[in-house]
């Protein structure tokens, strides 16, 4: 059993994050007899592996200080696509 402070600490975000999301149904808290919040362990390892998606977006740039690198920015999107693939 995890407290929200604890909670929201191992997933960084705040507590009043955790309060929305338990109010919008995204991570819903189990609550104790006297209606206080509380997580679990497998609540957490079940965030953390994706069953609660993270709605924001990761910006990746690219660039180089001269035409003559084209080689370097084709590298840098390779690497970028093949990297961004295993993150899905």
């Amino acid at each position: 059993m995890m407290k929200p402070q604890e909670m929201a600490k191992r997933l960084g975000v705040s507590v009043r994050t955790l309060q929305r999301w338990d109010n919008e149904g995204k991570l819903v808290a189990y609550r104790n007899p006297h209606n206080m919040r509380y997580y679990t362990e497998e609540q957490y390892n079940g965030y953390i592996k994706g069953s609660v998606r993270n709605p924001r977006k990761e910006i990746a740039y690219l660039r180089v200080s001269n035409a003559s690198q084209k080689d370097d920015l084709r590298n840098q999107i390779a690497f970028l696509r093949n990297y961004t693939r295993g993150l899905s």
